[in-house]
């Protein structure tokens, strides 16, 4: 059976760092994502060309596919497997996961806007205009059937820890 854990939010809501922790932490098939951005030191995906990214759509590699801030991103069917499987997806393919498997969980990771705002200048992958702009995007609600908030507020290491303690505890 494979049971699924979606991991949503905001941008520097702090959903890789979340990852990467839980991830030497658990025994689950944390599964990469196909980004046709530059990569960033805090995320474990695959990086590839625009002109590949659209290959391997054409030929039905991914499982669900999105556009956002002017990138692709793609998860691809063979990348999940039977047991646990937890995947940083866009909220607009939430409902397309619970069509395809009965097991579905989504986790949406939150943050103040004073601390987005903070990791956002800290990573500094935008300039400042950008890093407004994706503070002050209205986000569609969230269509889940099974939805819990993850408030990701505290210092890293403590944040990590409540994190996997809920990982476990949905696992």
């Amino acid at each position: 059976m494979q049971k699924i854990i979606l991991i949503v939010g905001q941008s520097g809501a702090g959903k890789d760092t979340l990852l990467n922790s839980a991830s030497k932490h658990m025994e689950c098939n944390f599964v990469k994502r196909y980004i046709t951005r530059s990569p960033d030191e805090t995320e474990n995906n695959y990086y590839i060309s625009w002109d590949c990214f659209k290959t391997l759509s054409e030929i039905g590699y991914f499982i669900a596919e999105w556009s956002a801030h002017s990138n692709l991103y793609g998860i691809a069917k063979n990348d999940i497997k039977e047991g646990t499987n937890i995947i940083s997806v866009s909220r607009q393919v939430v409902e397309k996961f619970e069509h395809i498997f009965e097991d579905v969980i989504t986790i949406e990771i939150t943050a103040p806007k004073e601390v987005l705002l903070q990791r956002l200048k800290e990573r500094g992958r935008e300039k400042t205009e950008e890093q407004q702009k994706r503070l002050e995007r209205m986000y569609e609600k969230i269509n889940a059937k099974k939805l819990v908030t993850f408030n990701n507020y505290l210092e890293k290491e403590a944040s990590s820890r409540k994190f996997v303690e809920l990982l476990k505890r949905i696992k």
